[in-house]
């Protein structure tokens, strides 16, 4: 049999796609079964948290820093709170501390379960 030329393809996953978490665009480049070049294209999901912020005091932004994720709201509140306190010069009192890390503990084991719901 005469050898054919074999062709090459680009095979695009996503922005949305059941196997990615996030969306985001990847193109792979494939010759045969060999894989030849990757692109990737992030930032589906910018939010502008950052200028979202700009022009509220602490309080307000308090509630968009909560809403970053629905899935981890708590951590990323807490890591606001520890920003704001830290610029203020205060420290919160030790029960609060023993309840902050009581629940970014269980959020981190929601978290992992979470994951291994997605590879299953």
């Amino acid at each position: 049999m005469p050898n054919k030329e074999r062709e090459k393809f680009i095979v695009p996953i996503g922005p949305q796609h059941p196997a990615l978490k996030e969306p985001g665009h990847f193109e792979f480049s494939v010759d045969g079964e060999t894989v030849t070049g990757a692109s990737v294209r992030l930032g589906y999901v910018h939010r502008g948290i950052e200028k979202g912020t700009e022009g509220r005091n602490w309080t307000q932004s308090q509630y968009l820093v909560e809403h970053i994720c629905g899935i981890c709201s708590h951590i990323h509140a807490v890591a606001y709170c520890l920003g704001v306190e830290r610029l203020a010069g205060v420290e919160a009192p030790p029960r609060a501390q023993v309840i902050r890390e009581l629940v970014a503990e269980l959020e981190r084991i929601h978290s992992h379960m979470l994951w291994v719901g997605v590879a299953a």
